[in-house]
């Protein structure tokens, strides 16, 4: 236990001093971001943040909820799943065209075939080289559903084309 203390003190000054040299390159490149974002940000909200930086300062030790002005409101990014829906309500609230309705149903569908694509090699890479007759048979089974995904994909993506072309053709005319 004392070898142990020892070391620690020993190894001490090496350790803080290259903690000391990160800090200060880290505050040097903080410093350059916060400008970044400073120059970009208008007046008024600087003003606005002052006043209650300094309401939130003078009144924390009273009340605590003061200091949720400090709070971080970060929007989560949408999911796949909502993007999907979104794309689909789009199409649909506008009243496009069947081809552009088509055009966000077959970027699901693409992303659904990606997916399965990946899922496969993941199966296959942990299967490994030596597999059982089953799973030769399940693999063969896996890629014949997904090469049928990619033809009737592939066919729906030359269907949009060829309606998409007709619509140009129409529009010029």
């Amino acid at each position: 236990m004392n070898d142990s203390n020892f070391c620690k003190m020993i190894h001490m000054k090496r350790t803080l001093c290259r903690k000391y040299k990160q800090g200060k390159n880290c505050i040097a490149k903080s410093e350059k971001a916060f400008d970044c974002y400073d120059l970009d940000a208008p007046a008024n909200l600087k003003t606005e943040w002052l006043a209650n930086k300094m309401i939130a300062q003078s009144s924390r030790i009273n009340d605590p909820a003061a200091m949720d002005v400090y709070k971080i409101n970060i929007k989560k990014a949408p999911s796949k799943k909502e993007i999907k829906l979104g794309l689909l309500e789009q199409g649909n609230a506008h009243n496009a065209a069947p081809s552009r309705r088509s055009v966000a149903t077959s970027i699901s569908m693409g992303l659904a075939i990606k997916e399965a694509q990946i899922a496969l090699l993941i199966e296959v890479q942990r299967i490994g080289k030596r597999t059982m007759e089953t799973q030769r048979l399940d693999l063969a089974w896996q890629r014949d559903c997904l090469q049928g995904q990619i033809d009737g994909f592939t066919h729906s993506a030359v269907t949009i084309s060829e309606r998409d072309s007709m619509e140009m053709t129409i529009m010029t005319t």
